[in-house]
């Protein structure tokens, strides 16, 4: 892999009202150089510390047809993985594939996991 700007693979929850997840990483990873690309893993009306919440939760067999669509274009060219919100154990399943699809194309890939 070789390329001038670090691209970003943002696997985060993302929520209308508020700053959280992908609403909060997307704009200063970009202001950093960063090229990002956002996987929305939730999308909720709200963060969930309200007494209500609202929306809906992406499974891993969604996750994956996003990955397989990159894939397809030759579009899984990244120097960063950035995971949040994981709902599920499927999903997590379903990272970790994500994970190693990004490193059989990138060996050097980063990986961090935002704080929960």
């Amino acid at each position: 892999m070789h390329q001038d700007t670090p691209r970003v693979l943002s696997i985060q929850s993302h929520v209308v009202h508020g700053h959280a997840g992908n609403k909060s990483a997307v704009f200063p990873l970009q202001l950093l150089g960063f090229d990002v690309d956002p996987i929305n893993s939730v999308q909720f009306s709200n963060h969930t510390g309200y007494p209500t919440f609202k929306g809906k939760v992406m499974n891993g067999q969604e996750l994956w047809e996003l990955i397989e669509g990159l894939q397809a274009n030759d579009l899984l060219e990244y120097t960063h993985l950035l995971t949040g919100y994981i709902a599920s154990v499927p999903f997590l399943e379903t990272v970790v594939k994500v994970v190693k699809a990004l490193r059989d194309k990138n060996p050097d890939l980063v990986y961090s996991k935002a704080p929960a």
